[in-house]
């Protein structure tokens, strides 16, 4: 208990260390919050333009698309605000041998990774999300019950660990090859299949969005169960969680087993 509250401390330390740094430069903040906004609402206008053209795809309207799109944004946002130190560690900490410096510390080197950068431009993924959902929520016919509100709490907080499992899993192997982030990019881009009905993809696709790349079973499920009552709540909630559980677990692993390897660039 005593060791769980001095990482508690010290993570309180670490992110608000990390807050106060990020806003002492406010126009950088401003600026990182508009741009996340800016790419959020293009993406959001190239959908409009698709669904315009396209009345009903699947059996989705427009309205319940933009309620997709929204929710596709909070267990990304969730992550991207505590996790973004991962994609440095992918692309350039360990090539440029930063990592050194963690591996001197008597603190785990992932715990330090996790609580050192906090990152505002997720406010930007957030407005978005929130403001769709309000939006296109009152537009559609939802039938909201206790249940349903908490498949979609399950999914939005455990869909973010499911994220940063993923993260985690696809960082490790830089401390081997020296750069990851190809591995991780690659995974990552299949949050974007998800602010489409998983319907519309051919079986082995659905599958990969489900059970490999679990975006669809955190993004479109959830949103399914609200729309049209397809999938009991408390089953889809159990499975997010235990999804949640078995991707930190395979991370966790191969994360210790490729720290184990890592070999000092000399930078």
């Amino acid at each position: 208990m005593e060791k769980i509250k001095y990482y508690l401390k010290l993570y309180k330390i670490n992110m608000g260390r990390s807050m106060v740094g990020r806003m002492e430069y406010k126009n950088d903040f401003i600026i990182g919050i508009l741009g996340f906004l800016v790419q959020n609402v293009a993406t959001l206008l190239s959908l409009y333009f698709i669904v315009r053209n396209i009345p009903s795809l699947q059996g989705w309207d427009m309205y319940q698309m933009g309620f997709l799109y929204g929710f596709s944004m909070m267990p990304i946002a969730v992550d991207h605000f505590l996790t973004d130190e991962l994609w440095k560690v992918a692309y350039f900490r360990v090539v440029r041998g930063d990592m050194d410096s963690y591996f001197l510390r008597p603190v785990p080197v992932l715990f330090q990774i996790l609580s050192e950068t906090f990152q505002p431009e997720a406010f930007g993924e957030l407005i978005v999300g929130v403001v769709m959902l309000i939006f296109c929520g009152m537009k559609c016919t939802i039938h909201w019950t206790f249940s349903k509100v908490i498949v979609i709490l399950v999914a939005t907080f455990f869909g973010a660990l499911i994220i940063t499992g993923i993260k985690i899993l696809t960082a490790s192997p830089a401390f081997i090859i020296k750069r990851s982030g190809i591995f991780m990019q690659i995974l990552y881009n299949f949050r974007d299949y998800t602010r489409y009905p998983i319907a519309i993809y051919p079986k082995f696709m659905r599958i990969l969005l489900l059970f490999i790349v679990p975006f669809g079973l955190i993004i479109s499920y959830p949103v399914e169960v609200l729309m049209f009552e397809r999938y009991d709540p408390w089953k889809i909630s159990f499975s997010i969680i235990g999804f949640a559980i078995l991707s930190l677990t395979i991370s966790g692993f191969a994360w210790r087993a490729c720290v184990k390897r890592y070999e000092s660039t000399g930078s």
